[in-house]
């Protein structure tokens, strides 16, 4: 019976195929992010040269860290337990990564303080050379002129750590400044009770980057690109994200719950364009923050109100208003629940409160605040007697006044009944001590007095507009 040293062995070439699912370039982020976990490092070097006439590139990666390679058999042996497993905030966590590079190499070294390995033709051996401190990583790798310019846009458009200098190609990789960041509580995976992986939640920075030109918006996962992602701007993760073995995508659940933030994070900072974006739709149903969701509705749809199947008189004047309606059909039933805890649109009967047909007064179902007679000033009372005398020259109708204090209301006054009744006015609406505000409210309130007039989107309550105001020249008392 034979024996075998172990239970399984790894195809290179069937590796190899598994590898550049990805795109051979995104492979060349894998020893870079192990440089910048490593403690210590403030220097991290790339060189990718191009061998003449072959589809081969030569490759170099150096670091400074003080204690190098931490284990070189991380480097060939597959799944090893990484070091980094424990720790949400090192992109590690499957030591695949050196495995999937090697793969596709021709011949390879990693030199360190510990000694160094060489990967060969005829094999891996082991060797004395060593660093002083820091690490070497070289390979000649089988990649394409193609395959080499998106590894260098790949790598040109990582996000390096602060402290760390990283150098492409003799040119050093600018830090970038965030437009916004904050601190959010995010999915990620950390090492399970028996070793392997678990998912929880905690709080982690998120920061928000404007993509440089050409460049489209990914999500990063500690400054290295994972995935694309559909809100305008780059969003980098300061800690692990849930990522399939290929670090080839992110689940969509953790996606659409990072747009959701990010919704919040910048909802005063869209613009009217990047608010119509369908991802903002979709972060509607999940937003939390009231403010955000208030802001965001603004942007989204400006002056507006939801229609009010109630008061469809209050639906015309908010049109007439140049207020938009916006009805059930244009969110769904998430983004509405949001925004309607927020009371991020009002109905239109509660901005646009009218008369209602049965000669009640609808406000929108507020309050009317009103100010008890008792506690009128001599400016209110002024006003009160100016309003029954207006009424009476121009309709010759007996009138009652009240008045009321609601900033929050769209209504500027109300009329109830027709022939007399009553007229409110809102003192939070109008300056009462202009002749011209008040005039225009009581031409407007006066011709509800008409019978027939209830409706101001009708020919008879606009003739009966015309016709007040050309009475009220004749009246010669003032306010």
């Amino acid at each position: 019976m034979s024996k075998s040293n172990g239970w399984f062995t790894v195809d290179r070439d069937g590796l190899a195929a598994v590898a550049k699912r990805r795109g051979v370039a995104c492979l060349l982020l894998e020893p870079v992010q192990n440089s910048w976990d490593e403690k210590g490092v403030s220097f991290v070097q790339v060189d990718l040269t191009p061998v003449d006439g072959k589809p081969r590139v030569e490759l170099r990666v150096e670091d400074d860290s003080p204690d190098g390679f931490r284990d070189l058999a991380e480097s060939y042996t597959m799944y090893k337990r990484s070091y980094k497993v424990a720790n949400p905030e090192q992109r590690g966590r499957f030591n695949l990564g050196e495995k999937f590079l090697l793969s596709i190499s021709q011949e390879a070294s990693i030199v360190s303080t510990k000694g160094s390995v060489l990967f060969g033709p005829e094999g891996r051996r082991t060797g004395r050379k060593k660093t002083e401190a820091g690490s070497v990583l070289t390979a000649t790798l089988k990649m394409t002129r193609d395959e080499l310019e998106e590894a260098l846009d790949l790598l040109h458009a990582m996000i390096p750590p602060k402290g760390i200098k990283t150098i492409i190609n003799g040119e050093i990789l600018r830090e970038r400044e965030p437009v916004a960041e904050d601190v959010r509580t995010l999915q990620t995976e950390i090492q399970g009770d028996e070793g392997g992986f678990k998912l929880t939640r905690r709080q982690t920075n998120v920061s928000i980057y404007e993509p440089m030109d050409d460049e489209t918006p990914h999500l990063y996962e500690m400054g290295i690109q994972v995935d694309e992602i559909d809100c305008p701007w780059h969003v980098d993760i300061a800690q692990k994200v849930p990522l399939s073995v290929d670090r080839g995508s992110v689940r969509q659940a953790f996606r659409l719950d990072v747009e959701r933030h990010v919704a919040e994070i910048m909802a005063n900072d869209f613009t009217e364009e990047q608010a119509q974006g369908g991802w903002v739709a979709t972060a509607f149903e999940k937003m939390e923050d009231d403010d955000a969701i208030r802001a965001v509705t603004q942007k989204r749809f400006g002056d507006a109100v939801s229609y009010d199947p109630s008061n469809p008189e209050a639906n015309k004047i908010a049109l007439d208003s140049g207020f938009s309606i916006i009805r059930g059909r244009q969110m769904s039933k998430g983004a509405w629940a949001s925004v309607r805890r927020a009371e991020a649109l009002s109905p239109a009967g509660r901005r646009f409160g009218t008369p209602s047909s049965d000669g009640g007064i609808d406000l929108g179902g507020g309050e009317k605040s009103e100010v008890e007679e008792t506690e009128w000033t001599s400016e209110m009372k002024r006003l009160a007697e100016y309003t029954k005398k207006v009424a009476w020259h121009v309709s010759e109708a007996t009138v009652s006044v009240e008045l009321f204090d609601d900033p929050f209301s769209g209504v500027e006054g109300w009329c109830q009944g027709s022939g007399g009744g009553t007229i409110g006015i809102n003192l939070s609406r109008i300056n009462i001590g202009s002749q011209s505000e008040v005039d225009a409210l009581l031409i407007h309130e006066c011709a509800h007095l008409k019978p027939g007039c209830g409706d101001h989107m009708t020919h008879r309550f606009g003739d009966e507009l015309c016709r007040i105001g050309a009475r009220l020249r004749s009246f010669e008392t003032t306010l």
